[in-house]
């Protein structure tokens, strides 16, 4: 999504009194990509403790400020061993279970190439000593997210949405699962929003359906493996006004406008934003929706048209091939 986009909308005045502050857990490769349409209001706070994944972490770019930190986060605090995987993007504090990948027949994903010890601790010690109110948590610590929330009560509290990956089959011992996660941040007033980027895979192969590849099985649907969770909190648990707007800014961010329509039309929320900044909700909510949707739709048009190539790719090879 393209940087920026709320910030010449009504509302782009009120994030610059009100930023948002954001942390990434697990930040390989870069900060969450998904607040860049308000990447202006944002003060980024990036853990990655993978020394190499680290230093390769970029400069503050397009967010209002942006602080990387070496730190491993942790349920519990203390040194923990951190297993890098051949694929470093599996990284994780909890061991791999070999049998998956086997199963699968992705053994780089499971494989691992060095056991570093890493001092940890938990994200409520880790905020604490940031000092600020934090808004947005993005979570990618291959397996131990409810860890992770289980060991920062505190901040869970104050938080406004939280993505967070999710698994559906125990890549690593004694992993908890999607519904683990949905349940416990369920209990504590949140509600799942949506399903992100979810992946698959096939016990043969990587070419999923609908495409089909040359080797012995050409076609085949994969196993749903894994993807990110969103989740918002409850509106009606959102009290001080100036909390309510940044809920409603993330979710914006997002593209659920009709969800912060409803939290900046709450009379509260709806006074405050008409008394400090002379703006009439249900009109700057439709002047920034269309202007979110223009950008996304045209985006959404370019990635039809790039996917177009696979198709025809795998066209070639499903004519190409005999049936017996």
């Amino acid at each position: 999504m393209r940087i920026d986009i709320l910030r010449d909308t009504p509302f782009g005045r009120v994030l610059n009194a009100h930023p948002i502050v954001a942390i990434d857990v697990g930040a390989r490769g870069g900060f969450e990509p998904d607040l860049a349409p308000i990447a202006f209001a944002v003060d980024a706070i990036g853990f990655e403790p993978e020394p190499r994944a680290f230093a390769a972490l970029g400069d503050r770019g397009s967010w209002r400020s942006l602080r990387w930190l070496p730190t491993a986060i942790s349920g519990h605090g203390g040194p923990r061993g951190l297993y890098v995987t051949t694929d470093n993007q599996s990284t994780t504090l909890i061991e791999p279970d070999p049998a998956i990948g086997a199963a699968f027949d992705k053994p780089q994903f499971v494989t691992v190439e060095r056991v570093l010890t890493v001092d940890t601790q938990t994200l409520d010690a880790a905020v604490a000593g940031l000092a600020t109110q934090v808004d947005y948590l993005k979570l990618d610590v291959e397996g131990a997210e409810l860890e992770v929330l289980d060991g920062a009560p505190r901040l869970v509290a104050d938080l406004l949405a939280i993505k967070t990956e999710v698994s559906f089959i125990p890549v690593r011992r004694r992993q908890p699962l999607a519904a683990d996660i949905a349940s416990y941040l369920g209990e504590r007033d949140f509600l799942l929003m949506d399903f992100i980027g979810p992946a698959h895979w096939r016990r043969e192969g990587y070419v999923i359906a609908p495409q089909v590849s040359s080797g012995r099985i050409p076609y085949s649907r994969g196993q749903i493996i894994q993807g990110d969770y969103l989740f918002f909190r409850r509106p009606e648990t959102i009290g001080e006004p100036e909390r309510a707007f940044r809920a409603a800014a993330l979710a914006m961010a997002h593209g659920f406008f009709d969800h912060a329509a409803g939290i900046l039309c709450r009379p509260d929320v709806s006074d405050w934003l008409t008394r400090n900044y002379a703006i009439n909700p249900e009109a700057a909510v439709r002047a920034a929706t269309l202007k979110f949707g223009r950008v996304a739709w045209s985006a959404a048009a370019w990635r039809h048209l790039r996917g177009l190539s696979p198709f025809v790719r795998s066209l070639g090879r499903l004519l190409g091939q005999t049936i017996r």
